[in-house]
C-alpha cells in the first residue's frame, strides 16, 4: 500500500491532474502514506513490548538450596 501511494504522488508531481481529482488523489495518497506509517510505529511499539514482557517472564524463580547428606552418612539396610 505505502508503494502505491508513493507511485501516485510521484505521478501527481510529474503529471498533475487537473481540479478536485488531482486533490482527491494526492489526499488519498497522503492518506495511505500517514495511515501506513502509524501501523508501522504500533506494531514496532507492540514487537518491543511482547519481547520485554517475554524476558520479565522467562526470568526463573529464585532456586532454594539443596542440602546433601554427604559422605560419612550410610543407609540402613
Amino acid at each position: 500500500m505505502p508503494g502505491v501511494a508513493t507511485f501516485g504522488l510521484l505521478c501527481l508531481m510529474i503529471i498533475p491532474a487537473p481540479g478536485i481529482w488531482g486533490v482527491l488523489i494526492g489526499g488519498v495518497c497522503a492518506l495511505a502514506i500517514v495511515i501506513s506509517a502509524m501501523l508501522w510505529l504500533l506494531d514496532r511499539m507492540a514487537t518491543r513490548l511482547l519481547a520485554w514482557r517475554g524476558r520479565h517472564r522467562a526470568r526463573p524463580a529464585p532456586r532454594r538450596r539443596v542440602v546433601h547428606a554427604g559422605p560419612g552418612i550410610t543407609r540402613k539396610v
